[in-house]
Parts: C-alpha cells; sequence; structure tokens
C-alpha cells in the first residue's frame, strides 16, 4: 500500500503541466485550458482510488495546486473536465446495445505466454434515499452494472474490459475480451473460464489458435456423452477437444480433472474483483448510466495501478 499511496500523490504532473498546456491549447478554438488534462486525470485517479465525491476530489487537486502558487480550479469547471476525459473510448460506438462500452487496459505485454481468465462481477447501482424519492419524486434505482474482464492470473492485472447492463450474459463478452487482449499483443498460452462460457464454438475458436482452453463443462452435457450403459459413447459431436476433456472427465473425475488442467488458477479472477470491491467499494456512486459506466472504467484503471505497484514490490523483494 505504501507503493501504491506513493503513485497515487506522485506529483511529476506538475513539472510538465507547461508542456501540457500547450498540447491541449493547439489549435483549440475559444478561451484556452488553464489546467491540462494531467492535472484532471490525477483528480479522477484520486477520486476512484478514495471511492470519494468530486468535491472532495477537487479540494485535494486545489490544495497541491496552491502549494505550488497555482489558482485552484472550480468544482464546476473539475466536474465538467472528468466527464470529458472519463468516459471510455468505445461509449457510443458499441455493437450490442447491452454492451456499455469495452476496450483494452494500459498493460504491457510480458515476454512470455501468459494464462488469461474470464469473467464478470456485478456492481450495484446507488440508490436514492426515502427523502429524494418522497419528497422529490425521484424514481427508485434497481439492477446493477457488470464488468466482465480477462485477467492475468500471474499479476492480476485487468487486461481487458467491457461494461454491459445486466442483461447481458457473460458468453457474449467473451469473443470481444479475447480480441482485446489478443490486439494488445498479449501472447495467452491458456484460457481459464467457468461453465458459463462453456459451448463448442469457444473452444474450437480458442484451440485453433494454440491456446491450452481449460473452460470448465457444464454437468448438463456430460450426459450426452453417455450410452444407455453409462459409458462413454466416443463421440465428439463436432468438438474434438471439447470431446476429448469430457471423456477425460468421465474417467477420472471432475475434481481430478481440474487438478490436471490447472482449473484452479481461474479463481484469480475472484480474487481481482475482490480486491476491486474492497479497495474501492462495490457500488457506483453516479445516478446517470453513462457515469456509471465513466466510474467503473475509472475503478479498473486504477486497480490496475495498484496492481502494478504491487507487482514491484515483489519483483523487488
Amino acid at each position: 500500500m505504501a507503493e501504491f499511496a506513493r503513485a497515487l500523490f506522485d506529483r511529476s504532473w506538475m513539472e510538465r503541466m507547461a508542456d501540457d498546456l500547450a498540447v491541449v491549447n493547439d489549435g483549440k478554438v475559444g478561451h484556452p485550458f488553464v489546467y491540462p488534462d494531467s492535472v484532471i486525470i490525477w483528480g479522477m485517479t484520486l477520486r476512484a482510488a478514495l471511492n470519494t465525491s468530486y468535491r472532495m476530489a477537487r479540494g485535494i487537486v486545489n490544495v497541491f495546486l496552491k502549494d505550488s502558487g497555482i489558482r485552484g480550479i472550480s468544482l464546476s469547471q473539475f466536474y465538467s473536465r472528468c466527464m470529458d476525459l472519463s468516459m471510455p473510448e468505445s461509449s457510443g460506438s458499441v455493437l450490442d446495445g447491452r454492451i456499455l462500452a469495452y476496450g483494452r487496459c494500459d498493460v504491457a505485454p510480458s515476454e512470455g505466454s501468459i494464462d488469461v481468465a474470464v469473467d464478470s462481477t456485478g456492481l450495484s447501482l446507488n440508490k436514492y434515499g426515502g427523502w429524494l424519492t418522497h419528497r422529490w419524486d425521484k424514481r427508485p434505482v434497481s439492477g446493477w452494472v457488470k464488468l466482465h474482464v480477462a485477467v492475468n492470473v500471474d499479476t492480476n492485472q485487468i487486461l481487458a474490459y467491457a461494461i454491459t447492463d445486466e442483461s447481458c450474459g457473460d458468453p457474449t463478452c467473451l469473443d470481444l475480451l479475447m480480441e482485446q487482449v489478443l490486439s494488445s499483443g498479449h501472447r495467452v498460452r491458456k484460457l481459464l473460464a467457468d461453465a458459463a462460457y462453456d459451448s463448442k464454438a469457444a473452444w474450437r475458436r480458442y484451440s485453433d489458435m494454440g491456446m491450452d482452453v481449460a473452460i470448465n463443462i457444464k454437468s448438463s452435457q456430460l450426459g450426452k456423452f453417455e450410452t444407455k450403459e453409462g459409458r462413454y459413447s466416443g463421440r465428439s459431436y463436432g468438438c474434438m477437444e471439447r470431446g476429448s476433456q469430457i471423456k477425460r472427465i468421465k474417467k477420472v473425475g471432475r475434481d481430478q480433472w481440474k487438478l490436471e488442467v490447472g482449473y484452479g488458477r481461474r479463481w484469480k479472477v475472484e480474487c481481482t474483483f475482490s480486491d476491486l470491491k474492497r479497495l474501492f467499494g462495490d457500488i457506483l456512486r453516479a445516478r446517470a448510466r453513462w457515469n456509471d459506466v465513466a466510474e467503473t472504467f475509472q475503478k479498473v484503471r486504477v486497480l490496475n495501478i495498484y496492481k502494478g505497484c504491487r507487482q514491484s514490490v515483489q519483483v523487488g523483494d
């Protein structure tokens, strides 16, 4: 946590403020910016890391600005700039109405191949209090936002993400996540996922790419491979890789199969979700849907900063 705190309060952006301002104001029409994007991004990082309000984050930023002889930023300007900079680039250009945003994370590819685990979790929406509902007729908020991720199981860093509404199933985002991981230059040795992602198409697609696929197979599917005598039928039903793994499960049992394929490492993605919610909370503070997306994206970004700090400390030790 000490390294993470140092990273959060790193003020190197102050040394390059003049250069950053020249960049953002180059070709700008109208009144020039007084504060570069680096200042606003630092404020957003503080807000996500401390799970606090824009008002509090702006107050912290102003302390550092005024200590350096720079005029503090107003709350309205800070909030407006945050809205402009906090939204993922993919927002508004997604292919599926249930998928609100997706993208790759700024994580450098490893020298060797990595194991990737895929899963999703829910983040609760901020609900209005009873007084706002009664006095101002604010409609109660229900449901949640789903965060789908692909995680490097060695570092627990999120390599790719998709933010969806609660109606979007896990298999919908599998190919989208893996496309983002592979296009970032990561070489994937093994794909780990739970039974929600089990399908012949997924097994074929990623086995053909040379990956070891360790997707837990649905119990309801095992019966299709049995004869009336209870033996394995020997049929693959269109996917040799999946059929061979089902044959192994029928022979040695699911628990032994999980040990053989290293399926237990899939739980590293659950550790990533646990860290995200434990450090930054599992309730989104925003009221509007697109602000929920922006807040979720910022939590992912700051979690990777935290994981990067943890990784550098472990490597140093």
